[in-house]
This record gives structure tokens, C-alpha cells and sequence, in this order.
């Protein structure tokens, strides 16, 4: 297996010891499952821009407080050179700073150890055998698995917009199934609830992706679709706490008097 240079730089630097294989390609990065001091950890290289199928659009990163030099600012917005490696920068010091974030909130997401230039070092999920935690997306499901997935994919979702952030890409497809539960992954394009424009909509698409998918397996969780709606209107009325379970459709306002 050929080490990529970024892991290559890690293993010349004496950060890792060992490189054991590739775990999982996605649309912007490869995972591959590494050692060091005798402890399995998760490297994930970052791809250049013009191999990533998924792109950072202003959807996302909508503000984000990237730099705080004005120069920068205009070489970013202008997509020159020097423009596009801070760009770039801020993508993978996102994903790294929003991880921190939530795994400190108490958010279920691996927790990170390391930014490299472009690896990230982190802790390697995996299941109740020991094994690479899977996706939902990899296997069929019972119905009331389904059920108690949904359920328990909601809490983080919640739990994360609770420390004011949105996953923004979140699908069957970047959630691991881990011994201690749902743990939701790839966050580079993560959304900042209270300053992005297109949070509730972002937040909405989120868990209506993963409704859909869960519904194959249990139909009645179609009622669910549109519970980000419902989560969105707790976040702006500051009720959080009482959207414990996904709901139907929007919230009605109590009646007073």
C-alpha cells in the first residue's frame, strides 16, 4: 500500500508509528487506521480541492469569522492562489475546531487529537466487537432498530445545535454505528446556527436525509420528516430542552390566560 505523503510525514516525524491500511474513501477525504504507542487511532487525509467532489460553498460557510485580516478576506473572496490556500486552511481547521466543540459538549463524535497540515488525527470508532464501527447505510435494519436509531440520531443532532452548530452534510453515509451509540462524523462544512442564513434549512436537509434513509426500514418514521423544522423552532425560542423526541411538522405556541 502506498502511504500518503501527508501519513508519510507524520510516520518521518515520529507522530505515528505504524500505517495499517486504508479504513473508508469519501468525497473529501480517505480514513486510514493507524498506530501509535501501541494505540489504534484514525488518520484522515484531506483531499486537494480538485479532487473533492463536494465543495465549500457560502451555504456553509456563511459566517464563519475565517481571518481577521482584511487582506486575507479579499485574497478569499477573490479565489486567488493565496486566496484558495486559506481556504482551504479553514476547511480542515473547522472540521478539527468543531470536533473539539462538540466532543467537549458532550456530542457523540470521535474525538480529535491532532491537525497535521492536512491529516487529521483521531480516536478510532468502532463497534461493540471491536471492529470499524459501520454506517447505517452499510447494512439492513429491523424495523425497531430503525426506530431507536432515529431516536437516538435526533439527541446528537439536538445536542450539537444546542452548542450552536449543524452538521450540514449529515446522511446515513457519515454516521458511525459505535459501541457507545450513533456517532455523527465529517464535519468540515459544520454551520453556525446562529450566524448562517441557511441554517434552518441546512438543519431541516440534515435530518430529513436521515429520515428518509431510515424509513425503508420502518415507514412510520416518515411522519418524522420535516422534525427539523420543529427542533429549529425549540433553538430560536430557547426550549431545547423540551424537544427530547423528534416531532411532527412545526411547534404550536402555548395559550395563555
Amino acid at each position: 500500500m502506498a502511504v500518503p505523503d501527508g501519513l508519510q510525514k507524520l510516520l518521518d516525524d515520529g507522530l505515528i508509528d505504524h500505517v495499517h491500511g486504508r479504513l473508508m474513501s469519501g468525497k473529501e477525504a480517505e480514513v486510514f487506521v493507524v498506530e501509535r504507542a501501541g494505540a489504534l487511532l484514525a488518520a484522515k487525509v484531506y483531499k486537494d480541492r480538485e479532487q473533492r467532489t463536494f465543495k465549500a460553498t457560502s451555504d456553509y460557510t456563511e459566517g464563519r469569522n475565517q481571518t481577521r485580516s482584511s487582506r486575507d478576506r479579499r485574497a478569499m473572496g477573490k479565489r486567488t492562489a493565496y486566496g484558495k490556500t486559506l481556504i482551504e486552511k479553514s476547511w480542515r481547521d473547522m472540521e478539527y475546531q468543531a470536533l473539539h466543540d462538540a466532543f467537549a459538549a458532550g456530542v457523540r463524535v470521535p474525538e480529535p487529537l491532532l491537525l497535521y497540515e492536512d491529516v487529521l488525527l483521531m480516536e478510532l470508532l468502532v463497534d461493540e466487537a471491536g471492529a470499524p464501527a459501520p454506517r447505517p447505510a452499510d447494512f439492513d435494519l429491523p424495523a425497531e432498530v430503525a426506530e431507536l436509531l432515529h431516536r437516538e440520531i435526533y439527541g446528537q443532532v439536538r445536542m450539537l445545535l444546542a452548542a450552536g452548530r449543524i452538521h450540514g452534510d449529515l446522511s446515513a453515509f457519515n454516521i458511525l454505528i459505535a459501541r457507545d451509540g450513533p456517532t455523527l462524523i465529517d464535519l468540515p462544512q459544520v454551520v453556525d446556527a446562529a450566524a448562517n442564513n441557511q441554517a434552518a434549512a441546512i438543519l431541516r436537509r440534515d435530518l430529513q436525509n436521515v429520515t428518509e434513509h431510515l424509513a425503508k426500514f420502518d415507514a412510520r418514521l416518515l411522519r418524522f420528516r420535516t422534525c427539523g423544522d420543529a427542533l429549529w423552532q425549540h433553538y430560536q425560542r430557547g426550549t431545547l430542552e423540551q424537544a427530547t423526541e423528534p416531532q411532527q411538522g412545526s411547534v404550536q405556541r402555548e395559550r395563555h390566560g
